[in-house]
C-alpha cells in the first residue's frame, strides 16, 4: 500500500518520508479494522488510503478545526470520524 500512496500524493511526497508514511498506514489500519470489526483490510484499502492521504496532507495542521489567513478560509474535517462513517455506509463493517 505504501507505493501505492505515494504514487497519488505524487510531487506532495517528500523524499524521505517512507517511515513516516508507513507509520500512518499502520495507525489507520488498525483503526479501520477496529471500526469495521475485520481481521483483514483487503476491503477497507480505499478508505484507508484515503485516510492516509489527507493525514499526510494535514501534517502541522493537526488540532485545527478551521483556518483564516491572508482572506483565505479553510475548514479540516476530522480523518478518522469521516473514515468510520465511510466503513459504515459502504456496509464494510461486520456487526455480530
Amino acid at each position: 500500500m505504501l507505493d501505492e500512496v505515494k504514487l497519488m500524493l505524487g510531487d506532495n511526497f517528500k523524499a524521505g518520508d517512507d517511515a513516516l508514511l508507513q507509520s500512518i498506514i499502520e495507525d489507520l489500519t488498525k483503526d479501520a479494522l477496529f471500526i469495521s470489526n475485520r481481521s483483514e483490510e483487503t476491503l477497507l484499502k480505499s478508505e484507508i488510503k484515503e485516510a492516509v492521504i489527507s493525514t499526510y496532507l494535514l501534517r502541522g495542521a493537526e488540532g485545527l478545526n478551521s483556518l483564516s489567513q491572508g482572506g483565505v478560509s479553510s475548514s479540516f474535517k476530522d480523518i478518522k470520524d469521516k473514515m468510520k462513517k465511510d466503513i459504515i455506509s459502504n456496509g464494510k463493517r461486520i456487526i455480530f
